[in-house]
Order: structure tokens, then sequence, then C-alpha cells
């Protein structure tokens, strides 16, 4: 089982310690600002690989933060005056993709095209991604006991996983033993999608923000995956959201019923016994009628 972080215990890590907070203020600065190329591919490095892969004055700057230096130490780098420890909820490098409470129920500003094509463009963790799809499974997070209550889950789904399972490999670990419950997890998703929604990215997602889908060059597992989770989430926001099941139990009643009653139709008219020929004779037959040739002498 992949063990993953619950939303109390990173919350904790992110607030309770100013030098673990300085300590990833500068992974990301690093990672974005001085290793591009790294950033790009794979996760932000940590800090004792930057102190081995920056120059001397970068890596005295990480043990000086790290340490309580000053910004004095970054004779390197132009730094802003920040003062992290008045300030719990400072980012400075927000992505601005959007994710409610794990314990509510899915809102409308998570299901924007634009906050899903953010999890495509790999502007939410790994994390927040898996548990935004968790959500609109069904599944709720309980603060008291720190685990992931399954009661409203889509009963089909809950059967084959009644613990959420990750939908995107958080691990990046991409060996059979570590990743096939995480590719079955991701198979079953996308296997939920009605045909008529396969297409919700192209349809919903093309043009926002100049994207016009991922290029086979650089594609990787994780970015495959975040597209599949992307288009699920279309599909729920389209058809699932908002409904209680037992709506959702009787749309699809009435669905079976249109469909039978139009095939009771279809097999009750009955087929034309008229004379024609050639290209009358070839437009009726695709216009569902029978028509049948007459033959013989008047």
């Amino acid at each position: 089982a992949v063990a993953l972080a619950s939303p109390a215990t990173r919350g904790a890590q992110r607030c309770a310690n100013p030098t673990a907070r300085r300590v990833k203020l500068l992974d990301s600065l690093f990672s974005r600002w001085l290793l591009p190329a790294r950033h790009s591919s794979s996760l932000p490095p940590s800090s004792q690989e930057l102190q081995s892969s920056l120059p001397i004055s970068s890596a005295t700057a990480v043990q000086s933060a790290v340490g309580g230096g000053s910004q004095e130490a970054f004779p390197d780098i132009e730094m802003p005056d920040l003062n992290m420890e008045d300030d719990d909820d400072f980012d400075l490098f927000a992505s601005g993709f959007e994710i409610k409470d794990p314990s509510q129920d899915p809102s409308d500003e998570e299901l924007t095209n634009d906050n899903i094509l953010r999890i495509i463009l790999l502007e939410s963790t790994d994390q927040e991604t898996n548990e935004l799809v968790w959500r609109c499974l069904g599944y709720r997070y309980d603060h008291d006991t720190d685990t992931w209550d399954s009661s409203k889950v889509f009963p089909k789904w809950r059967e084959k996983f009644p613990s959420p399972p990750d939908l995107i490999g958080v691990r990046r670990i991409y060996t059979k033993d570590v990743d096939q419950p995480v590719l079955k997890a991701n198979q079953a998703l996308v296997k939920s999608i009605p045909m008529d929604f396969k297409n919700g990215i192209r349809k919903h997602l093309f043009g926002l923000r100049e994207f016009f889908g991922l290029k086979m060059e650089g594609l990787t597992p994780n970015k495959t995956r975040r597209a599949q989770c992307a288009n699920w989430l279309l599909y729920y926001r389209d058809a699932l959201h908002g409904k209680s099941l037992d709506q959702l139990r009787a749309e699809k009643e009435q669905r079976k019923q249109e469909a039978a009653e139009a095939e009771q139709q279809q097999q009750q008219q009955q087929p034309l016994d008229i004379d024609v020929s050639g290209e009358e004779n070839l437009q009726a037959r695709r216009d569902g009628r029978s028509a049948r040739l007459a033959v013989g002498n008047e």
C-alpha cells in the first residue's frame, strides 16, 4: 500500500516549522530559477541536492537560511523582503489551483475549466489531484479519525476500492510491483467514462491558455494520468455533479426505458412494398426502410 500524507499532516508540516518553510521556499526558488530543466521533468530537488549542485555562494545560502541566516547570505540572488513567520498562508509560487476542505463536497470553483486545466499543466500537486478526484468519487476526509470515509462513494467503485486509491503515482516509481495498483485504479477510472464524454478535454479545454493537447515528446506516465483524471473530472462535472445516487439511478432507468421504446418502435415499423430501383432503393435502405423490388411481368 502507498503511504499518502493526510491533509492534516501536510498542513502541520507546512505551517508548524518556520525552518522547514525556509527550506521549502529555497527549494522552490532554486528549482524554478536555477534548475529549470530539472523542474520541468521531475520533482523539485531537495536542499541537500542543491548544496551539491549549486555554486558555492548558493550552497552557502541554503546552509545559512536553514540555520536562521538573513537575506545577506544570498549575494547572487536578489531576494524579496519576506516575513514568512507572520503569514501562515504565504506561498511565493501559488499556482492558483483551487482545492477546498477534503471533508466537504466538491465545489463549482474546483470544477471550472481553468482549474481542471491546471492539473494537466502540472500546476497542482499529485496529492491535490488525487484528493479532488477522490471527493468527486464520494470519499470524504474525517478530520477526527484522520481517515477517508467511503459511505458516499459510488457503490460499484466502492466494491473495488473501499479506500481511495492513488490514481497518479505520487511516488513516481513505475516498476510493476509498485505501480500496478496505480495503473489498475487509473484504468478503472478511464473505463467509467461513457463514450459520449471521452473527448471532454478537446471539447472544453482546447484553446484555453493556448492549450491544444499534450505532445508525444516528453510525455510521461504522470502527465498521461493527470490528463485522464482531468477528463474524468469534466465528465463528472457535466453528468454527475450535484446529483444524488437516487437521481442518477432514476436517470439511468429513464435512459434504458427510452432506448427500449425506440427499439420496439423500430421493430414494429412495417417494411415498404414499393416498386423502386436504383438510387431510390438505396436511399430507402439508408433511411432504415425495407424497399422490395417488384419483379415480373404485368
